[in-house]
């Protein structure tokens, strides 16, 4: 039985992605850049943001820092008002009537907690791990194991929670469980522990076999 879910946030509890990719797309038509939609997304989703601005750095010429925080400046006005993938509040409150704890590891800044309140999820989360604490971004494990020491998980029933493989790799890179939440059909991560393609699937790992 599982005790504590440590989660991604975007793709995973909120669905970001059309702003990214909306972000992404004025970016690389702003320099000119013809990039194909859908293996973009595809990308973005089975690697990083961060992988696709450093290709088209290297196609531009141009140095990936400054793309990157032209296109952060892009997401943070078109990124206003993201929804809550179908079922993420139930299954946080879900998580925590079964005596579970959330948690939350992003490489969003604090806009993620700012959505999460909106949602009505904040007083769901112990903490928040955000990118303003500069920890060693996924799939290094680092920020997991600041949560899992700092709150004195037990590894062997906390579960790192992503929509993307190097979520997974995090997770068990600090010796928790990895749940690929397979909302794409991507198929792209064949070593997680638990695999659902909706996020209420993870419910009944939480609650006690009858």
């Amino acid at each position: 039985m599982l005790q504590a879910a440590i989660w991604d946030f975007d793709g995973t509890l909120y669905d970001t992605y059309s702003g990214i990719m909306q972000a992404l797309q004025q970016l690389v038509d702003e320099y000119g850049l013809k990039v194909e939609r859908q293996s973009l997304y595809r990308l973005i989703k089975e690697d990083s943001v961060k992988t696709a601005i450093q290709q088209f750095g290297q196609t531009l010429d141009i140095a990936p820092e400054k793309l990157s925080k032209h296109y952060h400046e892009i997401e943070h006005a078109t990124q206003q008002a993201p929804q809550p993938f179908v079922g993420a509040l139930e299954t946080c409150q879900a998580i925590i009537a079964a005596g579970g704890q959330n948690f939350l590891m992003t490489h969003r800044d604090r806009g993620s907690e700012r959505f999460l309140a909106a949602g009505g999820f904040l007083p769901l989360f112990g903490e928040c791990v955000t990118s303003e604490q500069n920890f060693k971004r996924k799939p290094d494990p680092e920020a997991i194991n600041y949560l899992v020491t700092k709150h004195q998980l037990d590894p062997a029933t906390t579960v790192m929670i992503g929509d993307r493989p190097l979520d997974v790799v995090a997770g068990q890179n600090a010796g928790v469980k990895g749940c690929f939440f397979d909302v794409d059909q991507f198929h792209s991560a064949p070593t997680a522990d638990i695999i659902i393609n909706q996020l209420p699937e993870i419910i009944p790992y939480f609650q006690a076999q009858k």
